[in-house]
């Protein structure tokens, strides 16, 4: 028998990208309620395609800014109740023009922020989904070390949530805002723990008319490894 998903209260402090306007879509057919940000220049638009829903509300967020982001967990739950989800998105270098280092503080930075707003609003348990590149995993250390901190800094163990990190980046034959990816973010929800998975993907050999290529070059070519979070896979594609 399918297992039944609760209701729970989710929120998505970026809800005005392709990936975040999929994830209301699905959400909202699955009953749950939803605390949605944007930036201040998107945040009307975003408002205006609620169309009143009363299980969902925007507000404008800068997440570059601590008060800002603290302002809008507060008034999430007031209006809500405790978080049980916050799915966010941080940059990509292809819609950003950033470097993979710029990109990195910048994603690790709204996390952190995100994470110290949410903490004193959330009951025994959190599940924080980070969408990010594959670089991304690169910020659980810091987090790790962050809540680490909370804990020397003098709140008690027992005061803070057990906190579940998923990190999932979209592979580069589907994008952030296909629907499908969405749904797998979803499904992460339902499931109380997903296994660690390591990927590496194979491709093909591709045909060369110069044969003074060195083997290392070709080997380049046949091995195209990654760490998505997806397991183990051989395409049939390829064969």
């Amino acid at each position: 028998m399918a297992q039944t998903r609760k209701a729970k209260v989710v929120v998505i402090p970026s809800a005005q990208t392709a990936f975040g306007g999929r994830m209301v879509e699905i959400l909202l057919r699955k009953k749950d309620r939803l605390a949605l940000g944007a930036p201040p220049s998107h945040y009307q638009i975003l408002d205006a395609t609620l169309d009143g829903c009363e299980r969902a509300y925007a507000q404008p967020v800068d997440l570059d800014d601590p008060e800002s982001t603290n302002t809008f967990f507060q008034i999430a739950f007031a209006q809500l109740g405790q978080p049980a989800v916050i799915v966010l998105e941080t940059p990509f270098l292809a819609r950003r023009r950033l470097t993979a280092e710029n990109a990195i503080e910048i994603g690790t930075r709204r996390l952190l922020h995100c994470m110290d707003a949410a903490l004193p609003y959330t009951g025994k348990d959190l599940h924080f989904i980070c969408i990010t590149p594959p670089y991304g995993p690169a910020a659980i250390p810091i987090v790790t070390a962050f809540l680490a901190a909370k804990c020397a800094a003098g709140a008690a163990p027992a005061a803070l949530p057990c906190v579940r990190l998923s990190v999932v980046s979209p592979s580069r034959a589907r994008p952030a805002n296909d629907v499908s990816f969405a749904r797998t973010v979803v499904h992460l929800m339902k499931e109380p723990q997903s296994p660690d998975i390591t990927e590496t993907m194979l491709a093909p050999q591709r045909k060369h008319h110069h044969s003074e290529r060195t083997a290392f070059s070709k080997q380049e070519e046949i091995l195209d490894t990654s760490s998505n979070g997806s397991a183990p896979n051989l395409d049939p594609a390829c064969n």
